[in-house]
């Protein structure tokens, strides 16, 4: 399988991931991205994808899904005030990546 085809496959794994964040719902969407970025950080742990690829595939989820476009925003916004524990490696680097581009101030990983 050639890393297109691992791309495709795991951009489907991430896609099917999403639970619904209904309507308005904080809670809901910051569990939609938590729950994504699990799947992802799981497999960049198993050597599925890079990270630089879950980046990549994130930032593509995020255009192609309102949903998670929504959570991921939502996520980005509140960054300073969420719960570490339950954001993996990777769901902080793309929040706080969000921020920048936002041209918001990064969070630091250490607070």
């Amino acid at each position: 399988m050639d890393e297109a085809d691992k791309s495709l496959e795991a951009y489907d794994k991430l896609q099917k991931n999403i639970p619904s964040i209904g309507i308005l719902n904080r809670r809901k969407r910051a569990v939609a991205f938590f729950k994504v970025s699990k799947v992802a950080q799981k497999m960049i742990d198993n050597e599925e994808i890079s990270e630089d690829n879950a980046l990549y595939l994130l930032s593509v989820l995020t255009r192609k899904n309102s949903d998670f476009q929504k959570s991921a925003m939502m996520v980005a916004l509140n960054l300073p005030k969420m719960d570490r524990t339950a954001l993996r490696t990777i769901g902080f680097t793309y929040a706080n990546n969000m921020r920048c581009n936002m041209q918001m101030m990064p969070v630091d990983n250490n607070e």
